[in-house]
Parts: C-alpha cells; sequence; structure tokens
C-alpha cells in the first residue's frame, strides 16, 4: 500500500509539469507569432503598413482571443509582408462561410481589388493596408460566426478604411483629368 501511496504523490506531482511542458511545446508550433512578437520594421509604404495591420491581428487572436490556428495564419501573412513579398487578402474559398456572408464579403474583396488594380498601394499605402487587413479580420471573424460585435467591428474597420481608399483613388482620377485636359 505505502508504494501505490508513493507512486501516486509522485504521479500527482508529475502532472503539472508534464502538462506545462506539453501546452509550452504546443505553443512552439506557433513559431510565426513568436516572430511577430518583437517585430520592428522601419520601412514605409504599404507593405509595413499590412504587416503592422497583420501583426496587430495575430497577436489579438493568439493573446486575447487563444485562437492560435489563425494568429499562425496571420503571423505568416505578417511576415510574409514584412519580407515584401505581395500577400493578397483573403481567398473567400479557404473558409467555411455561410451562404448569407458570402456576397457581402465576396463584393468587398471585389471592391478591394479593384482598388489595388487602381495603384491604391502607392496614392493610399495605409488606408489600403488597413482595408485588407479589416477585410482579412471580417472574413475570419464571420468564420467563426458567434462574436457579432466582432464581425461588425472589422466590417466597420474595413468600410471606413476602404472610404479612404476611394478619397485617394478619386483625387487622383481628378488630378490626372485636369492635367491631362486641362480647363481652356
Amino acid at each position: 500500500m505505502k508504494r501505490i501511496l508513493t507512486a501516486f504523490a509522485v504521479s500527482v506531482m508529475l502532472i503539472p509539469a508534464t502538462a506545462e511542458a506539453a501546452a509550452a511545446q504546443m505553443f512552439q508550433l506557433y513559431d510565426g507569432v513568436d516572430a511577430v512578437r518583437d517585430q520592428i520594421d522601419t520601412r514605409d509604404g504599404f507593405e509595413r503598413s499590412l504587416a503592422a495591420e497583420y501583426r496587430r491581428f495575430a497577436l489579438y487572436e493568439a493573446d486575447d482571443m487563444a485562437d492560435w490556428i489563425d494568429a499562425e495564419h496571420f503571423a505568416e501573412k505578417t511576415l510574409a509582408s514584412a519580407r515584401g513579398e505581395t500577400v493578397p487578402p483573403e481567398d473567400l474559398a479557404d473558409w467555411k462561410l455561410g451562404e448569407a456572408q458570402r456576397p457581402a464579403l465576396q463584393s468587398s474583396r471585389d471592391r478591394l481589388i479593384s482598388a489595388f488594380d487602381r495603384d491604391s498601394r502607392i496614392l493610399a499605402p495605409h488606408a489600403s493596408a488597413r482595408a485588407q487587413a479589416q477585410f482579412d479580420c471580417w472574413v475570419e471573424q464571420a468564420e467563426e460566426g458567434h462574436q457579432t460585435d466582432d464581425i461588425a467591428a472589422c466590417r466597420t474597420g474595413f468600410l471606413n478604411a476602404m472610404l479612404e481608399v476611394d478619397a485617394a483613388l478619386d483625387a487622383w482620377d481628378n488630378a490626372r483629368i485636369e492635367r491631362d485636359y486641362p480647363a481652356k
């Protein structure tokens, strides 16, 4: 009986250490999140702004929501943008979205891509980066579907950023028209 009690006591003492080691090992799978924690990017422009927006979102998903899978996904997008790679907005086909959500998300993605095609990344780099990150936030939250305030906040963030993007593109179009077709 003494041997059984000793074994039990030892196993009880090892459970917290084992659980802590398992948790530490699990979070080591998320190297991207760790890599973006101390990331500092001194460049200017769209890629830097996009990396900063994705970094904020990745750390929010990790630290506040404990959603490590999505945190790692957006950390990887952070790192890619920081390397200067072109990082596209989320492809809706990669997410499990309800049919009711798809039309608004697809038209919003199309609007964003259209703005990119009109050089918004150059003309309004910070607003374009914010629009892309908020769109991706909206998609991620829409897939989860249960945090209606978060879904609305991401959607509103996207729409507000797109207003800035649209204003910059309109100003550029007006300046180009005035330059190319001056009033007589």
